[in-house]
């Protein structure tokens, strides 16, 4: 009988942990800027430039919100959730930290672009000063 026992709450455990490995996570994508500018006239991408408000003065990609990395803690629960969130900043690091700042809040529709602001300008693209 009890060894009966242990197998069963040894099948309960091994089931809770495969369930915990199949619950959502959040996760996001790296993507260029070249994918950035294609949806730039889609009005449900929202548009996060993690740069200084001095850095976002000088010129940023069209639409896009400044909301900087260092305030973060401040602002990721006011991103919407159902919508496509693409975060740049001046070469791809800072965005990368607050996309995965954003994917253990649990947000799973987060675009990092790679190569930021500069390789936004080396093609050419257009910016708002």
């Amino acid at each position: 009988m009890e060894l009966r026992m242990r197998r069963v709450l040894l099948l309960l455990l091994g089931l809770l942990f495969v369930l915990a490995a199949c619950a959502p996570q959040g996760r996001y994508t790296d993507v260029s800027v070249d994918d950035l500018y294609d949806r730039l006239n889609d009005p449900s991408v929202y548009i996060v430039d993690v740069r200084t408000p001095g850095e976002f003065a000088a010129g940023h990609v069209p639409g896009a919100v400044n909301l900087p990395l260092q305030e973060i803690d401040r602002w990721w629960n006011e991103l919407p959730k159902d919508r496509p969130v693409y975060v740049y900043c001046r070469s791809g690091s800072r965005s990368r930290q607050a996309s995965e700042y954003l994917k253990r809040k649990g947000f799973t529709n987060i675009y990092n672009v790679t190569g930021g602001i500069l390789d936004w300008q080396a093609a050419g693209y257009p910016l708002v000063r």
